[in-house]
């Protein structure tokens, strides 16, 4: 969000200084030529930087797009570990509510329980 926020704060200064040159005009002094020179030089850098803008907003599209992305991948796997952690909460509290004979026959794999007599 922060790089976002300093992408937009860029866009946002290069047009107030576009505004700021078109509305202020340059004054020649020295002589008409000059004058035609700097409006012809001023329009090719606001042409450039129109430019620029473009592929400036094309690239903060694409970024805030990966980032949306990315965010929902987070959300994704922070459901999945809170089911990992549910899960592995219930086995903990399966295990605690054993007694010391069922522990051990749950860990030795043995079976305490006679079998096929009635």
């Amino acid at each position: 969000m922060k790089s976002s926020n300093v992408i937009i704060s860029i866009l946002v200064f290069v047009c107030f200084a576009l505004y700021v040159a078109i509305e202020l005009k340059i004054p020649c002094k020295d002589s008409e030529k000059e004058c035609g020179a700097n409006t012809k030089r001023l329009k090719t850098e606001n042409d450039s930087l129109r430019e620029n803008n473009k592929v400036m907003d094309e690239k903060y599209l694409s970024f805030q797009m990966r980032a949306d992305s990315l965010q929902e991948r987070m959300s994704g796997i922070q459901q999945t570990i809170l089911q990992l952690k549910t899960k592995q909460h219930e086995k903990i509290n399966a295990i605690d509510s054993l007694t010391n004979d069922e522990l051990f026959g749950f860990f030795s794999k043995f079976n305490t329980e006679s079998t096929g007599t009635k």
